[in-house]
């Protein structure tokens, strides 16, 4: 456990004057899940009505991670947010300054019985979560958290499923082009786009789908610096980042790349294309996206993300770490003892391994629970040949790479400017040190 603050739940519960109506018993979830997997959620709710029938979980897709976000801060404001909603970190930070971001750390540790199950989770239990998911809920882990209310122990966020970038590549297009490597490091990378546009003029060898995530990924590689939780918070306005995205207009003027705004969709639409078609030979992109790089067309591959080579000689291959956290929300209505342990009734659900398994199959995400590989069901999918299996697998070696950022106030706003400085340059529109010197201005530097 994070800290011992015992909480008994069922004797606040018992002091509830609650005798609301149907209303008063729909629990509001803010989430991004398409109709396949609007499906698989369905068996957590199933699950969650036997126990409770007598409550409703009203679930809704709001656009992306952005939008709910927007959705969120949206509510808060006016005082209708939902029970609970998929989060990133930097969108917390946000939330924590309502003051109604509920420290699920009383729910983690609460002692009690609820329809013969408890509550709260045993250390067993807690050890079962992948502990870098399981910490970055941790209130220590957010800039400024005691200026908001929130004290060391609290937990402001819950894992979910993870995700993180992944190398996609044309196994038959490397091979065609005398490419024996699959590369691991950024150098090689470049090497073999070069050997690809000559290969195949009509390609663009390169897709990487999110621009915020390059600039962070090379920073964190590298050790350039990107943000800190501690002021002054952002880091990014230095000479290194700079000539790094100089260097990246150069080969965007050499067609080596593309990136999702400049496609205008995701670049696995370009990669499934082949590079005769114009396509990609490589497209980095999300672990959770696998679905949409599968092909029939050619022989495809899935490697890790590529690292950057340090001055002593050792790779340095950190990779994100992202997918849906989950925050809970205080609420106003009369009955919020009881609507906030039955909102933590349904989080268990959603964090049961058995589900946990199904959502992974389905998405391609990977579970937040180390019991979930065990289960015989999940243990024969990653044994597949499907690219969400073999990508699921790639994803599931590479927990000991994953970094995220600071969360703060502003973090959201860095990220954003990050994407923008990195378009502004390969566009030829500013140069790298007035992308990153007009970004910090934005963020509010001085």
């Amino acid at each position: 456990m994070h800290e011992d603050k015992t909480v008994d739940l069922t004797a606040a519960l018992k002091t509830s004057d609650f005798s609301g109506s149907a209303e008063d018993k729909t629990i509001v979830f803010y989430h991004t899940m398409g109709d396949s997997l609007q499906e698989t959620l369905q068996v957590a709710i199933d699950a969650f009505n036997a126990k409770y029938p007598d409550w409703t979980i009203e679930h809704s897709q709001i656009g992306g991670y952005n939008d709910v976000r927007s959705r969120c801060i949206a509510g808060l404001a006016a005082g209708n947010q939902p029970d609970l909603a998929y989060c990133y970190a930097d969108h917390v930070a946000q939330y924590l300054k309502t003051g109604k971001v509920v420290d699920m750390s009383d729910y983690v540790n609460a002692t009690g019985t609820l329809n013969g199950e408890a509550i709260g989770y045993s250390a067993t239990e807690i050890a079962d979560f992948v502990q870098g998911y399981y910490k970055e809920g941790f209130a220590t882990n957010y800039g400024a958290y005691s200026n908001y209310g929130y004290k060391d122990g609290d937990i402001l966020t819950f894992p979910f499923v993870k995700s993180t970038e992944v190398l996609y590549y044309n196994k038959d297009a490397l091979k065609d082009a005398g490419i024996e490597k699959v590369p691991s490091t950024w150098d090689e990378l470049w090497d073999a786009c070069e050997i690809l546009v000559n290969k195949y003029p009509d390609c663009t060898p390169l897709g990487y789908d999110s621009e915020a995530n390059w600039v962070i990924t090379m920073a964190e590689q590298n050790g350039w610096g990107y943000t800190s939780a501690s002021e002054p918070h952002y880091l990014f306005n230095n000479e290194k980042v700079a000539a790094w995205l100089d260097d990246l207009y150069d080969k965007y003027q050499e067609y080596y790349f593309t990136t999702q705004t400049e496609n205008g969709g995701y670049t696995s639409g370009l990669f499934t294309k082949g590079p005769e078609a114009g396509g990609t030979v490589f497209s980095i992109g999300s672990s959770g996206g696998a679905s949409h790089q599968g092909t029939d067309a050619f022989h495809w591959g899935v490697a890790p993300m590529p690292g950057s080579k340090q001055a002593d000689g050792t790779v340095n291959a950190a990779a994100i770490s992202q997918g849906p956290s989950l925050v809970m929300f205080q609420s106003e209505a009369k009955n919020e003892t009881e609507r906030q342990l039955m909102t933590w009734e349904f989080v268990k659900c959603l964090e049961d391994a058995t589900f946990q398994a199904a959502f992974s199959m389905t998405s391609g995400y990977n579970p937040t629970r180390l019991s979930t590989f065990e289960i015989p069901d999940y243990a024969e999918f990653l044994e597949g040949d499907s690219i969400v299996a073999v990508t699921a697998g790639v994803a599931a070696t590479m927990s000991d790479r994953f970094y995220t950022s600071p969360a703060f106030s502003g973090s959201s706003t860095a990220r954003d400017q990050m994407e923008a400085a990195l378009l502004y340059v390969i566009r030829g529109q500013k140069t790298g040190a007035d992308a990153l010197t007009d970004a910090y201005k934005a963020c509010g530097g001085k």
